[in-house]
């Protein structure tokens, strides 16, 4: 059916297999070193192999001084890099895809603390007024400079295998800075005249030709229209007609394809569009360009489906498809069109969750996550699902985006799924978010599950209440409950009982008239904006917002808020904020300020509360008491939106009947605690350390209540060999722990510390401090160094539990120098190690008991007498029965480096009491091993 869309297609001398090509969207999967990590290369394979012709990576760095875009980027900028990109164009290039790098320096859209604290880098010094960073301008010679980096990056990139390369001039990055007039007020050749202002990338694409030779493919991202008129804007800046212009002088300066943007970080409404704009709605900037130049146009214009793409390929409006959430949203798009499976498309729903968490999960150096695709940038972390060998029956109540991912989910392993849902359809409270004018994309959702739940065999009951009595009749081995939430209704205030007092699903479902009427909706949130905007389109005579809160919706991604409020303003929707509801009557409401107590009324036909969900949980007592197991997920655990939904249903049924495994963890279970028996400094120390980032979900299930993490989830790796310590033989030690904090006290938590060699039995009974250190002895250490080459391997009980290369010279990464407080030959650093404390206390009668648990902080010092930096390429840590190491995944290195110091630990001090019989379960596994628990593991 989608002939054009699966054409061959070709730019310059490249041939692509058809007309789709996934567009770069930043997913922050890359290595801290700028290399792409194993699950980037995952991410990208996975849509290689469901159908794209043509892959543009996410933006790839060229400046590692003033040109960091994200926290995990991958880089161009160093010839070591090559090899790594090369994995990344070879898994693409092995399912018929071809792949081009976008080299991309953000200018002064990006963030100080991307640079060290430095301010970013334009054509003038402008600051963007989103990113709101201290702005200077580039020196003439800088931007030669950067020139020259964005060909040595094309050179790279084309050694490394990609077939071709992409400058990004759009969206208000610095090659648009200095291309735009608004950003580019230079007086020197750069600026000025439109010539000038177009130098700077006519001189890197002329550097690139020479470099690369004239056969390497080389095109250009642009931004023809930056609608800053929209924004108040009256200066000059690119306008539609300018676009034109720039594209068609990059065509005569031989560049071989133009791929056509919009928009700038302050206008990113219009080139991140949010739910409300229509597929297809850039037709008209495309065919401007289209009609002025003959090279190969890629455009992107918010497809979801293949019907507008078509059309646009069919007018010959473009030559190539472009497409970004869309892929985030189904990898499989391509294959799943090609073989007449439309129906079945994931599709992407506009709602901007992949980069508002971008930027949320930056901190902690985690990637975005997609609405409706709980697997998207974790396809390497997730892997396949394990089958239900035994086709277990799973009963998932509640038929909303957590129960429809859940069932669809299970029934993929292999279970027997019933769902049961309340409503005459699917969707739960999505069907009420597609409602709001402009939002029928949230549709979507029901409509795809509406199609694969079925097909999977999933029996599905509309129209049924669950009840405790007709879930246990189903006979299920378990029950996922995602029955969601009712709304709030704040009966301690008088009136909101009464006949003209509804709540948002009696609105948003038709029940209520609205036409004519005046009506206050009260909860300025994102749900309770988008009613006032249903309630006006219908027609109400007047709408008001009420909210105590002085602000709208806080915490919301700003651009759906800007979306509504820009339409709010067209309808005359009045704003009464900072004002707590006190009553309500048949007339209206009661209100009061929440700056000075004054009072005021005010009158209206209907009040519509918009204050949230309190999560159903009532099913849950009952069927437990009834010895089921049940895992509840979604707004039935906490209110939320789709992306907490479907993430929490797709783990429930992920976990579920899965065989039962020894523990590995560093958090022992109950039973283990009850096995419980018996409880089982340092000079001229040399070895390496290392720094890494995990999850955070994996800092949070080690880390005792009393400890916080810290807002990147760093993991400290150390294997030495102690030389000279002060009460025993020399005796080797390796020891893991994480960053984390004790109220305001940052230091490092000891998870495990193994030990070996001639002093280990002497450093367990005389060390820092025999009860607070979980020493593991009988460990056996490999620490070699070759030239510039360091290697480490460390077993214990036959199994290895860690394996380290490090080549000496550099850092992976600058970090890693703030990570180790500067360190060097002749420096003195100190820090906090943080343990635990607690005594088993005999009894006169017999038997023990565990008294006196505390949070201990030990006060050290390192005496550095020499710090070498290392470049780690290998870092592997595997977890066996009793040394649970590779439950803290190594998400990307840091960096580490070769030392000689000497380490003193000064003091103690008790930092808090706790409970000692609950902090054993944390401590328990990283002191023990299993054979303390009783299980010797004899064949």
């Amino acid at each position: 059916m989608y002939e054009k869309l699966f054409e061959a297609g070709q730019i310059g001398g490249l041939k692509l297999k058809n007309r789709l090509v996934m567009t770069p969207v930043g997913v922050g999967l890359a290595n801290l070193d700028g290399t792409p990590s194993d699950e980037m290369i995952a991410y990208y394979e996975a849509r290689a192999a469901g159908g794209a012709g043509l892959i543009l990576p996410e933006i790839c760095r060229v400046d590692d001084v003033t040109g960091p875009g994200l926290l995990r980027q991958i880089s161009a900028t160093r010839d070591r890099n090559i090899p790594a990109l090369a994995r990344l164009a070879a898994a693409i290039h092995s399912h018929g895809a071809k792949t081009m790098i976008q080299l991309h320096h953000p200018g002064r859209e990006t963030y100080s603390s991307l640079l060290g604290g430095a301010p970013v880098v334009s054509a003038s010094a402008i600051p963007c007024k989103r990113c709101k960073q201290e702005t200077r301008a580039l020196t003439t010679d800088e931007v030669r400079h950067i020139i020259r980096e964005f060909v040595d990056a094309a050179a790279r990139v084309q050694q490394a295998g990609f077939d071709g390369v992409e400058l990004h001039c759009a969206h208000g990055y610095l090659l648009e800075q200095f291309l735009s007039p608004y950003t580019n007020k230079r007086e020197d050749e750069y600026g000025g005249s439109f010539e000038n202002r177009l130098r700077m990338v006519l001189e890197i694409i002329s550097g690139i030709r020479e470099r690369c030779g004239e056969d390497f493919p080389l095109g250009c991202r642009l931004s023809v229209e930056e609608f800053l008129s929209a924004t108040g804007v009256t200066e000059d800046y690119i306008h539609i007609q300018d676009g034109v212009r720039i594209a068609q002088e990059l065509q005569k300066a031989g560049i071989d394809f133009i791929d056509v943007s919009c928009g700038i970080y302050e206008t990113g409404i219009t080139s991140v569009e949010p739910v409300s704009y229509a597929e297809g709605w850039r037709h008209d900037l495309i065919a401007a360009v289209r009609k002025n130049v003959s090279i190969p146009v890629i455009a992107v214009s918010n497809f979801r489906g293949p019907d507008v793409p078509e059309s646009f390929l069919e007018e010959g409006l473009i030559d190539f498809a472009g497409m970004g959430r869309a892929w985030l949203a189904d990898p499989e798009w391509g294959r799943k069109v090609q073989e007449g499976r439309v129906d079945e498309l994931r599709k992407c729903i506009s709602c901007l969750r992949c980069f508002e968490s971008l930027e949320q999960n930056a901190e902690a150096a985690m990637p975005l996550e997609c609405a409706v695709n709980p697997t998207c940038a974790a396809e390497l972390r997730c892997g396949s699902l394990e089958p239900d060998v035994e086709h277990h029956h799973l009963v998932v109540v509640g038929a909303g985006p957590a129960g429809m991912c859940a069932a669809e989910t299970a029934a993929t392993r292999g279970c027997r799924v019933t769902l049961l849902e309340a409503a005459r359809e699917l969707g739960g409270d999505v069907v009420l978010a597609a409602a709001p004018p402009l939002k029928e994309k949230m549709s979507f959702v029901p409509e795809y599950y509406a199609k694969v739940l079925p097909d999977l065999g999933v029996d599905i009951h509309l129209g049924e209440r669950a009840t405790v009595e007709s879930v246990l009749a189903l006979e299920p081995d378990a029950v996922i409950l995602a029955t969601g939430g009712s709304p709030i209704v704040p009966r301690s205030i008088p009136g909101l009982d009464g006949p003209n007092v509804a709540c948002v699903p009696e609105v948003l479902t038709g029940r209520r008239e609205l036409a004519g009427k005046s009506v206050v909706v009260v909860g300025a949130g994102m749900t309770g904006i988008e009613t006032a905007e249903y309630a006006a389109e219908k027609g109400a005579a007047h709408v008001v917002v009420v909210d105590m809160l002085d602000s709208v919706a806080p915490g919301v991604n700003p651009v759906n808020v800007l979306d509504v409020m820009g339409r709010l303003r067209k309808y005359g929707v009045e704003f009464r904020l900072g004002q707590k509801l006190v009553s309500a009557d048949a007339q209206g409401l009661a209100l009061e300020s929440t700056a000075d107590g004054s009072a005021s009324r005010l009158d209206c036909d209907l009040v519509v509360l918009s204050l949230g969900n309190r999560p159903n949980t009532e099913l849950r007592e009952g069927l437990e008491a009834a010895d089921v197991e049940v895992r509840v997920v979604g707004s039935a655990v906490k209110d939320g939106n789709i992306s907490p939904a479907t993430h929490g249903g797709y783990a429930a049924a992920r976990e579920l009947f899965l065989p039962h495994r020894p523990q590995t963890s560093f958090h022992a279970l109950d039973e283990d605690v009850a096995k419980f028996g018996q409880p089982s400094i340092m000079g001229d120390q040399r070895g390496i350390y290392i720094a890494f980032t995990t999850t955070p979900e994996a800092i949070r299930r080690v880390l005792p209540p009393e400890l916080t993490p810290f807002k990147m989830p760093v993991v400290v790796l150390s294997i030495n060999h102690i030389n000279r310590p002060s009460f025993t033989d020399d005796y080797y030690e390796a020891i893991l722990g994480v960053y984390c904090y004790a109220g305001e006290q940052l230091g490092q938590y000891t998870l495990s510390l193994l030990l070996g060699g001639n002093g280990q039995e002497m450093a367990t009974q005389l060390g820092r401090d025999n009860g607070s250190m979980p020493k593991k002895m009988g460990a056996e250490f490999v620490l070699r160094r070759d030239g510039d080459v360091v290697t480490a391997e460390v077993s214990r009980r036959g199994c290895q539990v860690a394996s380290v290369r490090m080549e000496l010279g550099e850092y992976n990464t600058p970090l890693t120098h703030m990570i180790f407080q500067g360190p060097g030959a002749g420096v003195t650093t100190k820090g906090c190690g943080f343990y635990y404390h607690f005594d088993r206390m005999v009894r006169p009668e017999g038997g023990a008991e565990l008294t006196s648990g505390a949070l201990l902080g030990a006060l050290v010092q390192y005496d550095y007498k020499e710090w070498t930096p290392g470049y780690v390429t290998k870092l592997e840590l595997r977890s066996t029965p009793d040394d649970p190491w590779g439950e803290l995944p190594v998400i990307s290195v840091i960096g580490g480096g070769l030392s000689t110091l000497d380490l003193t630990v000064c003091g103690m001090r008790r930092l808090a009491d706790v409970d000692a019989k609950a902090i054993l379960p944390y401590l328990l596994s990283a002191w023990y091993d299993r054979s303390a628990l009783g299980e010797c593991g004899h064949i």
